[in-house]
């Protein structure tokens, strides 16, 4: 199998870096693709959805890998979840798309799919490999922007859009949806960097250091668990 481990900053990355030894196989603008073995790739894409869309296509066309995984930090819409446990989604959707005047769903791309779901498989193996790994995580439903979630109006208003809500970021619905032109899997293990609302950017600078920690731990026990590291 071949795996892309998917952030969008150095930070998120770093954590990898200091394990595994790699290469860089390509570099644009923001983007880095790095080899670390034949089976394994780590890809920096930058922040927001454009430039995770780019790597996206990039990523999908010069690597081909069989399996993406986006990692780093989220914001947190659950207070009962603690800072740097590890969540992971089970549909990749838009928190900022709005054609419903043209009676798509809230979050849908006109003319793409309203969401893009998980396969159960792949759940069950990160429901499994991280209960062997002794890691806490909770599954649900992570939302995509171009906004870090400090503004309380518009916290609210996702809320309000999207009740199961866990968790928001800024890139992975937007690699899932290139990747599923290429009928690749995607799949997040991301750390909780902070609780959404005002006081989300003074606390994802002090955390971000330990989101991305435990996301690393989790992406690790999945890639052992492949063993293709």
């Amino acid at each position: 199998m071949k795996i892309a481990i998917v952030a969008a900053m150095a930070e998120e990355l770093a954590p990898f870096r200091e394990v595994f030894s790699s290469t860089i196989l390509w570099e644009k603008g923001k983007t880095k693709i790095e080899a670390v073995n034949p089976q394994l790739f780590l890809v920096q894409s930058g922040i927001g959805k454009a430039n995770a869309a780019a790597t996206s296509a990039w990523l999908c066309e010069k690597v081909q890998p069989d399996l993406m995984i986006n990692t780093g930090s989220t914001g947190s819409f659950r207070k009962d979840f603690a800072l740097g446990d590890v969540v992971y989604t089970n549909q990749f959707i838009y928190s900022d798309v709005d054609a419903t005047g043209f009676d798509y769903a809230f979050g849908q791309v006109p003319q793409m799919p309203a969401g893009y779901p998980v396969a159960p498989k792949w759940l069950q193996v990160i429901e499994t490999v991280l209960a062997q790994a002794t890691i806490p995580a909770h599954q649900g439903l992570i939302v995509t922007a171009d906004s870090f979630m400090s503004d309380q109006t518009s916290v609210a208003a996702i809320r309000q859009k999207f009740p199961e809500i866990i968790a928001s970021d800024m890139e992975s619905a937007a690699i899932a949806q290139i990747a599923h032109f290429y009928d690749i899997p995607v799949i997040n293990l991301r750390g909780i960097s902070d609780h959404v609302g005002e006081k989300a950017p003074d606390t994802f600078t002090d955390t971000l250091d330990l989101a991305a920690t435990q996301a690393f731990k989790a992406v690790k026990a999945l890639i052992d668990y492949y063993q293709i590291a």
